[in-house]
């Protein structure tokens, strides 16, 4: 009994375990707000693109956000309506991902699908300034946003998430391994003898 025990342990320390680190998108990043004059902005953890020519980036706090790292919508050439649709892929698998939108009125709607992958794994569509939670959805690597907007349109912002992260080996998860096979050696030796 006891060398299964001791097996068993040192096979637990051994292996290597995912830990959540948790995230956000900050908009703060692309280092200006208002109209921006690109259709693709590099953030430290996901990738914007638009279908438009410029993106709107609302000033922190601005838009009422929680975590005061601005909002985030496509715009049309020189316009600060969020009339046009956008990606978000993010530079990791994400999971627990929830985010706001801010902004809307009547007559405003985004369709927010999200993916692993090319597969669907749900969708919403977005009229009113609310609390969005795709965590049921598990792991997703990138959003997309169809706006079907009349009115000034739709932005999003705080972003939360978890990234999931490989943990490494300790050299003392490596050490109790070693003896863990070092005292099954011992138990198989005296059974032979």
């Amino acid at each position: 009994m006891k060398k299964h025990t001791l097996l068993l342990i040192s096979l637990l320390g051994f292996f290597v375990s995912l830990n959540a680190q948790a995230d956000t998108l900050d908009f703060t990043e692309v280092g200006s707000t208002g109209i921006v004059s690109t259709n693709v902005i590099n953030l430290s953890n996901a990738t914007l693109t638009t279908g438009g020519d410029d993106f709107f980036i609302g000033a922190p706090g601005s838009f009422g956000e929680a975590n005061n790292l601005g909002i985030v919508c496509g715009s049309p050439s020189g316009s600060s309506n969020c009339e046009e649709g956008m990606q978000i892929a993010f530079l990791s698998d994400v999971n627990n991902l929830t985010f706001a939108s801010f902004g809307a009125s009547s007559g405003d709607s985004v369709e927010v699908s999200a993916f692993f992958g090319a597969t669907l794994l749900g969708s919403l569509t977005v009229t009113t300034n609310t609390a969005i939670d795709f965590s049921a959805f598990g792991t997703i690597n990138s959003l997309t946003f169809v706006d079907n907007s009349t009115a000034a349109g739709i932005g999003f912002g705080d972003f939360n998430f978890d990234v999931a992260v490989a943990g490494v080996p300790e050299a003392s998860s490596i050490m109790l391994l070693g003896l863990g096979l070092v005292g099954l050696g011992f138990t198989r030796r005296k059974k032979s003898a």
